[in-house]
């Protein structure tokens, strides 16, 4: 975490005063006491105490480890001041990262069907700059799927494209994931589905995707030397510009909190899907609180809660895995010891709720 917060320090001109602030975080992990923001003008201040009260006078080892991660992300947009009038105002701390990520991507040609599709966008959750940052190390490489839920996902969505309707994409990573996201998406739409699709409100997890970012990426496959390509990112624009694709954001996603305490507002919103395809290892997480479930725990046992069917498409980072066979995890694990977290394995889950 103090390396996270110190390449900031590298990757940006920040002001004398944002640069003391950023180093004083860095250095007060993990044996300061956890606080909330102090950043008066923020829009998400009241929200943040809020999260933080529960944890009085602990410190960055003694809170949830989930808390831990979006607090220091919350904490590094308060110390460049992204929240308030000046040099910071509303600036990417992880611009330089992001913009490498796309910059460096090369795309191999675009998915042929929904089943290829789906494949490409879990598989472009392999990239996570807050893991492997942009021009120092490769990304893990290997694609080894611990449960596929590919034909029953594709058959719903079959059903849905029959009544037009909608579907709600929740985003993880910029570069090659968002732009596999994005083609994902054109396949969707070609189908007749109406699409809502959910990025951060602020910059967090280091790649993790905003409006703009979407913005950018359709822009940037619009203009791509791949004719294919080109034409995929002009019906994107022409898509957002009608209205078949809607981009939204909500301070949940930035949020500590579990699956199970989505806002009512957000939750009303979502069930109005016909299918939430989540993607990345941050929101697995959300999914199911972070907590320790034993890995052969039926997905039916946790997610009853969803306001929809929800896919999961997310290769593992951390040590939250479940709906996996006690045969295949026992497999797994002997053929590699760091299956949860290495960014080789991943799951597409269908949940039908």
């Amino acid at each position: 975490m103090p390396a996270t917060v110190r390449r900031v320090l590298r990757e940006n001109s920040l002001t004398p005063e944002a640069a003391q602030a950023v180093l004083a975080l860095a250095e007060e992990i993990p044996h300061a006491p956890v606080r909330a923001p102090h950043d008066r003008s923020a829009p998400d201040l009241a929200l943040w105490n809020a999260y933080c009260d529960p944890y009085a006078g602990q410190n960055w080892l003694d809170v949830p480890w989930f808390f831990a991660e979006t607090a220091m992300y919350r904490r590094i947009l308060e110390a460049t001041g992204y929240f308030q009038p000046g040099p910071g105002f509303y600036a990417d701390p992880y611009a330089v990262q992001k913009r490498l990520a796309l910059e460096e991507f090369v795309l191999s040609g675009l998915p042929c069907d929904l089943s290829a599709a789906l494949a490409a966008s879990l598989w472009g959750n392999q990239a996570d700059l807050s893991l492997w940052p942009a021009g120092e190390n490769e990304n893990p490489g290997g694609t080894h799927i611990l449960a596929d839920d590919t034909p029953r996902a594709v058959a719903h969505l079959g059903a849905l494209a029959s009544r037009d309707a909608r579907v709600d994409l929740i985003l993880d990573n910029v570069g090659s994931e968002l732009v596999h996201d994005l083609l994902l998406a054109d396949l969707l739409l070609s189908q007749g589905i109406q699409l809502v699709i959910h990025a951060k409100p602020h910059p967090t997890f280091v790649s993790d995707a905003l409006v703009v970012d979407v913005q950018t990426t359709v822009g940037w496959l619009s203009q791509h030397e791949d004719a294919a390509a080109a034409a995929a990112g002009q019906r994107l624009l022409a898509a957002l510009a009608d209205g078949r694709i809607a981009l939204r954001d909500d301070w949940y996603w930035t949020s500590p909190l579990p699956g199970w305490e989505m806002p009512v507002a957000l939750r009303n919103d979502l069930s109005q899907s016909g299918l939430l395809i989540s993607k990345g290892d941050a929101n697995y997480r959300r999914w199911f609180g972070d907590l320790h479930w034993p890995t052969t725990t039926p997905l039916q046992e946790i997610l009853t809660y969803t306001p929809a069917p929800l896919l999961l498409l997310r290769t593992c980072k951390s040590e939250i895995v479940v709906g996996i066979p006690p045969e295949r995890s026992h497999a797994v694990a002997q053929q590699d010891a760091e299956w949860m977290t290495s960014g080789r394995w991943g799951v597409i889950q269908f949940w039908a709720g």
